[in-house]
């Protein structure tokens, strides 16, 4: 277990307060407190410690339902490509070769042209199989943010917010 609370009784109910406990919330400290079956938990933390007290709770009769819950702590990498992974190694992207100005994966050591149409430059990174970071694909989360080494960009749907000066957001 990673946290220690002190559980106090309360008029409507039982509650935790952050003050450190002499023992950690266990599954069988939480059973023994015979929490009603109609009762509703929350419940945060880092994700095995939400899933042991869910499954006490649960044990003792509270509707799954009725057990909500926030994690606290790192969420699993959004960065495809970039962890170890292995992958086919960038190329052209495959059809007919674009009209629009050259994009240079840089790290990659390939160029192509800009596809003609609608299309972004995550969408060409995607195309190449070139790894990149990205979540929202909407301008909004700044994840997909790159450094523009040089020229200009213009975007379909401007971002929520501009990234710096020298950056781009590839979506």
């Amino acid at each position: 277990m990673v946290g220690q609370v002190k559980l106090e009784p309360k008029p409507w109910g039982r509650s935790t307060s952050p003050e450190p406990a002499s023992d950690p919330l266990t599954k069988d400290s939480l059973l023994a407190l015979g929490i009603p079956a109609d009762a509703t938990a929350y419940v945060c933390g880092p994700a095995s410690f939400m899933t042991d007290i869910k499954d006490a709770l649960t044990t003792a009769g509270v509707e799954p339902d009725a057990v909500h819950s926030e994690l606290l702590g790192a969420l699993s990498s959004i960065t495809p490509g970039l962890t170890g992974q292995s992958g086919p190694q960038p190329h052209r992207p495959p059809g007919p070769r674009g009209t629009g100005p050259v994009v240079a994966f840089a790290r990659r050591g390939i160029s192509t042209p800009f596809p003609d149409g609608p299309s972004s430059l995550l969408e060409l990174a995607e195309a190449c199989d070139v790894p990149v970071r990205w979540s929202c694909r909407a301008g909004v989360c700044h994840t997909c943010v790159t450094p523009l080494l040089s020229g200009e960009i213009a975007y379909i749907t401007p971002p929520l917010e501009n990234p710096a000066a020298g950056e781009a957001l590839i979506c």
